[in-house]
This record gives structure tokens, C-alpha cells and sequence, in this order.
């Protein structure tokens, strides 16, 4: 009986522990985001104020921050809930298996659905079709 609480609560620990780091580091990467943009702000305002025309990479670069990114960060989200709720699933008592069969289940079919687009890029398009447009 006890074995069973510590298996849900290491269950529980894992889940937790996924979110958390991955809201860390999607905090982390909107921040990172945040200071290059406002960055290449500065650089253009200081050009502009200078009389001087700013370089045109800078222009590309923040054109590039507006475009929509691969969900990664989501596949590697909920694939970790998903492993974490398999294995509550796998280690739960049979009377208690359905609500973490469905929440796997759930979880497993959202990450293969991010990964899909994250594969096929959606609104991204690649650096050759820029180039042509």
C-alpha cells in the first residue's frame, strides 16, 4: 500500500518537474526573444538619429521574430505528461486505470499532432520560398 502512494507521488514529481522546466524555459526563451528585439531597436533608432540608414540585416532579423516557429517545446511537453501518465496508468490499481488511460491517451495524441506541425512548419515556410517571394 505505501509502495502504491510513492509511486503516485513520484508520478506526480516527474509531471510536475516537466512542466515546470518547461515553462522555465519557454519564459527563458521569450525573454532571450525580448532583448534581441529590442536590441535591433536600438541599433536602428542610433542609425536613424545619425542621419545613416540602418543595415538591412537587422530589418530581416526582426521580420524573422514575427514568423511563426515549430511547436518543439510542445511536442517535448506533452510527450513528458504522456510518459508520466502511462506510467500512472501501468503502475495504478485497476480501479483507478481509466481517468489516467484517458489523460495519456489525450496527452499522447496532442504530441503526436504538435509534432506533426512542428514537422510539416505551418506559416513558417522555408528559407528557399523567402528567397523566391
Amino acid at each position: 500500500m505505501l509502495r502504491d502512494g510513492m509511486e503516485n507521488w513520484m508520478v506526480a514529481l516527474f509531471i510536475l518537474g516537466a512542466v515546470a522546466i518547461s515553462m522555465l524555459a519557454a519564459g527563458w526563451s521569450q525573454w532571450l526573444e525580448h532583448r534581441r528585439r529590442a536590441q535591433a531597436m536600438e541599433i536602428i533608432k542610433v542609425a536613424i538619429e545619425a542621419g545613416k540608414e540602418p543595415p538591412q540585416i537587422l530589418y530581416e532579423q526582426l521580420a524573422r521574430t514575427n514568423q511563426s516557429k515549430p511547436p518543439w517545446t510542445e511536442v517535448v511537453v506533452f510527450s513528458a505528461l504522456g510518459f508520466g501518465f502511462w506510467i500512472a496508468y501501468a503502475t495504478g490499481a485497476p480501479d483507478r486505470q481509466v481517468p489516467f488511460l484517458v489523460i495519456a491517451s489525450t496527452m499522447t495524441v496532442t504530441a503526436l499532432g504538435c509534432l506533426a506541425l512542428a514537422i510539416m512548419r505551418p506559416g513558417g515556410g522555408s528559407k528557399d520560398d523567402d528567397d523566391a517571394g
